[in-house]
């Protein structure tokens, strides 16, 4: 006898599902085991969890798009693979794959400041530990194991604002949870705030940050960015240093989470990368409310648009003749006057790469020297001036 092209029963698959936990609850519909329903209802044999949820074959995910009537892309995404380019660049390691992944854009440090490194066999986010992780209050209302609990890219919760947690064994029959007396703290309100940010990548495609939305391929990378910067070598960080400190002084941990020696956040423990994201989320914290100096390009995504003054539409000649009326303005009012017009000129540069390259000009008039124009540039950095809005002006610089 023929199947049926249609499976009768198949529950929905739940937001952000994994596969092999999707499988689970449909084979569990018939009194199955999934392995079963692979073999005996699909043709599939040995075919791992890990394996389904990380590239299953495309003619599986075809067959279950027809088996449920779910759209191909939907079955897809259960999947890690279904994540290229968003999450992932690629699930086939590249020498390259480091630097194009983590290298791309700037937060805390300057370009050029981290050591560029090739770790072998590397995949972002894509941790060998096999350890489990997830949310004692999701798994308490059902089985359902979601595919986003199995990278470190999130520490918590969102939905019931609790860090997730390690456990052994299999959540449909029996569950240990073994998180450590550390796992239980209360949850930091920057690490909730970042995590928010990671779901709604997730989710929706893209995060509200500050300054402007980004696409959701964009936020994993700046966050992936953030976490090598906050592990690079001590002597990178050069006049950030205790910016850094600072920052792990603020979240309570050990400087670099106790790092002798630099290795990919993926091959470090969940106790390590756990204090990565909480630093990270607190560095992001102070680069928002301004307390902490961010010299990277892509720094100003996370301030908040600048309070730009707005005329009150009287002609600038209207003001001058008050002004001669009033009587000649002091040295004060003068050096007052100045004050305000380059804050507004340095705010308008944070945002017009035109306004940036015409004070850039002004700036450097009369620079005759390499050393010179140097400090010209150092200075635009520290006012957070994306200095990559001076590209063309500097490749014109005979010191450039």
């Amino acid at each position: 006898m023929r199947p049926p092209e249609r499976w009768p029963l198949h529950p929905a698959p739940a937001e952000t599902e994994s596969l092999s936990s999707w499988l689970r609850r449909i084979a569990a519909s018939y009194s199955m085991y999934s392995y079963e329903l692979l073999e005996h209802g699909l043709g599939q044999r040995e075919l791992r969890d890990a394996d389904l949820d990380l590239n299953a074959p495309p003619h599986l995910l075809d067959e279950l798009a027809k088996r449920t009537g779910l759209d191909q892309h939907r079955v897809s995404a259960m999947t890690m693979s279904g994540w290229v380019p968003w999450l992932f660049d690629s699930l086939t390691p590249a020498p390259d794959a480091y630097e194009t992944y983590v290298h791309q854009f700037s937060l805390l440090l300057s370009p050029g400041r981290r050591n560029v490194y090739a770790p072998p066999k590397w995949v972002p986010w894509l941790s060998k530990s096999g350890i489990a992780r997830g949310c004692p209050d999701c798994l308490e209302s059902g089985s359902t194991l979601l595919l986003f609990w199995q990278v470190p890219v999130m520490a918590s919760c969102t939905v019931h604002r609790r860090r997730l947690e390690t456990y052994e064994g299999h959540p449909a029959d029996y569950i240990m949870w073994t998180a450590p007396a550390y796992d239980q703290r209360a949850l930091p309100d920057s690490l909730s705030i970042m995590d928010g940010r990671t779901w709604q990548a997730i989710t929706t495609g893209s995060v509200d940050l500050p300054r402007h939305p980004v696409h959701a391929g964009v936020w994993f990378r700046l966050l992936r960015t953030l976490l090598d910067e906050l592990s690079t070598a001590q002597g990178r960080y050069g006049r950030q240093l205790e910016d850094v400190r600072r920052i792990w002084e603020h979240c309570g941990h050990p400087f670099r989470a106790g790092l002798y020696s630099w290795q990919p956040f993926e091959t470090l423990h969940w106790a390590v990368q756990q204090q990565l994201l909480e630093a990270a989320a607190v560095a992001m914290e102070l680069i928002e409310s301004g307390s902490l100096t961010a010299l990277g390009t892509s720094a100003y995504l996370l301030r908040p648009e600048p309070n730009i003054q707005v005329s009150d539409g009287t002609p600038p000649g209207t003001r001058t003749a008050i002004a001669v009326v009033q009587g000649k303005p002091t040295l004060d009012e003068l050096g007052k006057r100045t004050r305000d017009a380059l804050d507004v000129c340095i705010a308008a540069a944070r945002e017009d790469p035109v306004v940036a390259k015409q004070l850039f000009e002004f700036a450097r008039y009369g620079c005759r020297s390499e050393e010179s124009g140097r400090a010209v540039q150092d200075t635009f950095a520290e006012l957070q001036i994306p200095l990559d809005f001076l590209s063309q002006t500097e490749d014109e610089l005979p010191f450039a």
